[in-house]
């Protein structure tokens, strides 16, 4: 049986007659991609963008490979394998985030020997579907509606066609989705590892890769057998929490945080720890304030905390109509230190940040618990009735610091996953429909969050749709900013889909912040490879569009600045756009429609006859045939296109060009 865990591994001429972006990172493509936003006139974002868990469409080889780091052989993984080799096809039952996506991920990339995985929609109905090509395909969390159409001869007939594709399907059922007993051959329940060989494994990629050198790989492994890094390891079901041990034991062997602080770390992270630290705050203004700032911003630096936490204080002493706490006759109160302690929260060691262009020191804020924050929101959220809506309030009322829409965004988002009702994402709304760009970021990063959950990604597709069809700029403004973040790298299709709608309308309708959001939007999407040939098809439709439109002068300028600039534009420094050379070099074939209809527009023509006798000049003299190939393709696709005929004519006549009387050729 194969190792799952080790696959096989002058220019022509003839008659035929934007946007700003900025970037404040670079690109990091196993950590946070960059997000190329506009520059708006109330703050830059710090432009990260998550790489999401679920897609739909290909997920990236080098995104496998880091998700699967930590991997371990859970205890039902032979089944499942025997299973997924024996049928093509495997429907997983598990519980959320016990890794049963993750194990999922290391079957598909083992029985295809690490060939493709694509995502599909969880709604797919697999009674339908039928696989495109080779290669592995996962559904995560298929959906009530679309298990109940499962059946006996629908699976059978499911198998052979994956057999005769060579392709695998790995469909996780949610624990609790009712299964016909019919189904049995195909199902097997997922059982989680044991969190404490997937701390020892990750432990073990660690020192492989250069990240901890051996002292420091022993130090952690005693660690690991000592209480109570033992007992919080031997108390989780999750693999995430072998996970979380081991970057708490980094941090104390790299970087000199005590044991005792690491295992508090991992300790105070809890409900109950939530549930201490907000009765004890309950009764005084001061440190509630400052306990939700934290939960809303954690990470931020301390004196954006602290001040915008006094910003809180009146809505909840209006609320709940008690004091502030007593200076018992010291002028000075309570220090910001003392502050932090009584609500569980430290300020992490200097470092330095960099925004607008200058570099600051910066000390960022956490609570002494790992998971704490996100345990007193939820908390303040749902349990207390009027508590989102002020918190809300507080936030539409605050001036933009860099990063706020970043953080409190995400963290909004998380704890929508965790509320109930049909109308769960309202509280949104006005952030969507906000004149400020930073709220409607952050109204973009908490959908980008939700859209995550497999419960709610329908409703987060729902509103989506109704937003990009409203008249105002600023929600179409929304729907475009969320295509420009995890949104859009998990679902390209359907971002595709809405930018399209966004875009409706004449040239002179347009907004120019609709615009370079859309330009936005698009530079994120382009920052994965297998997404240049979807972009470039929805630029294509949108140029041959009738003229005066609002998507076919937008496909103009982005045609003409990938033929000089690069597209997306940015002003930042040592940073450029895709360029029709990038494109050509890596698969010329994507761009034989656009430069069909780049030929055909008047308004192009020129830039595009020069891009392509630029190009083929700075080929290698060994290159000439990969033109020759691409200039065949595009005179087999033109049809007796004029423009093409136009081109070919004059780049005939600039390489043999007619003789002067008298000269014998």
């Amino acid at each position: 049986m194969p190792d799952p865990m080790h696959p096989a591994d002058a220019r022509p001429s003839a008659t035929y007659g934007s946007n700003t972006q900025r970037v404040t990172h670079g690109i990091a493509i196993m950590g946070s991609v960059d997000r190329l936003i506009f520059n708006p006139a109330d703050g830059d974002a710090d432009g990260k963008v998550v790489k999401p868990r679920f897609r739909e469409g290909p997920y990236p080889p080098d995104d496998i490979v880091f998700r699967l780091r930590a991997f371990v052989d859970p205890p039902s993984y032979v089944a499942c394998w025997n299973r997924l080799t024996g049928r093509q096809l495997l429907l997983l039952r598990g519980e959320t985030g016990t890794g049963t996506s993750t194990a999922a991920l290391s079957l598909l990339r083992g029985v295809t020997r690490a060939g493709r995985i694509t995502g599909l929609d969880s709604a797919t109905d697999l009674t339908e579907w039928t696989p495109s090509a080779a290669g592995g395909y996962l559904v995560q969390g298929i959906s009530p509606e679309s298990s109940a159409l499962l059946d006996e001869v629908a699976l059978n007939r499911l198998t052979d066609q994956l057999r005769v594709a060579q392709a695998f399907l790995v469909v996780i059922v949610p624990a609790g989705t009712g299964l016909p007993r019919t189904l049995a051959p195909w199902c097997e329940e997922h059982v989680p590892p044991d969190p404490s060989g997937v701390a020892r494994a990750l432990l073990k990629r660690l020192a492989e890769e250069g990240e901890l050198d051996p002292d420091q790989v022993r130090q952690a492994y005693a660690k690991l057998d000592d209480s109570p890094f033992k007992e919080y390891l031997a108390a989780g079901r999750s693999p995430a929490t072998g996970v979380e041990a081991v970057e708490e034991l980094r941090e104390m062997v790299v970087n000199g945080r005590t044991p005792e602080d690491a295992a508090d770390n991992l300790r105070l992270g809890s409900a109950e720890a939530a549930e201490e630290l907000l009765r004890k705050v309950r009764g005084n203004t001061e440190d509630l304030a400052l306990a939700a700032a934290v939960a809303l911003l954690e990470e931020q630096d301390r004196s954006v905390v602290e001040r915008l936490s006094t910003r809180l204080r009146p809505l909840l002493a209006a609320r709940i109509e008690t004091p502030t706490a007593s200076t018992d006759g010291n002028l000075l109160g309570r220090s910001i230190q003392d502050r932090l302690i009584a609500v569980q929260a430290k300020a992490l060691p200097r470092s330095v940040a960099t925004t607008r262009g200058y570099r600051y020191w910066t000390e960022p804020v956490v609570f002494r618990g790992k998971h704490l924050a996100e345990e007193v929101l939820r908390r303040l959220w749902l349990d207390y009735e009027g508590f989102s809506e002020l918190l809300l309030q507080w936030l539409r009322e605050l001036p933009y610091e860099p990063g706020l829409d970043h953080s409190a965004g995400r963290r909004i988002g998380r704890v929508l996953c965790q509320g109930s009702g049909p109308d769960v994402l309202r509280e949104l709304d006005g952030f969507a429909r906000s004149p400020l760009s930073w709220q409607r970021r952050l109204a973009g990063y908490a959908l980008g969050e939700v859209v995550q959950d497999p419960v709610m990604s329908a409703a987060v597709r729902v509103q989506l749709r109704q937003w990009s069809r409203v008249q105002r700029p600023e929600p179409r403004c929304t729907v475009a900013e969320t295509c420009a973040g995890s949104l859009g790298l998990a679902l390209p299709s359907f971002a595709l889909k809405l930018l399209h709608t966004v875009m409706e309308g004449t040239e002179d309708e347009l907004d120019a912040n609709v615009q370079k959001a859309v330009s936005a939007a698009f530079g994120v999407l382009l920052t994965e490879k297998d997404n240049r040939g979807p972009v470039l098809q929805q630029l294509t439709a949108w140029l041959v569009e009738t003229g005066g439109t609002a998507r076919h002068s937008y496909a103009v300028q982005a045609t003409r600045a990938l033929c000089t600039s690069g597209f997306p534009a940015t002003n930042r420094v040592g940073a450029r756009g895709l360029k029709f050379a990038d494109v050509f070099t890596a698969a010329g074939d994507l761009l034989v429609p656009l430069v069909l209809a780049a030929l055909g527009d008047r308004g192009l023509y020129e830039t595009m006859s020069a891009a392509l006798t630029q190009l083929e000049d700075s080929l290698e003299p060994g290159q000439q045939a990969r033109m020759d190939a691409f200039l065949t393709s595009l005179t087999e696709e033109s049809g007796g296109h004029q423009g093409l005929r136009g081109f070919l004519l004059a780049r005939y006549r600039l390489r043999y060009p007619r003789p002067v009387d008298g000269e014998f050729r």
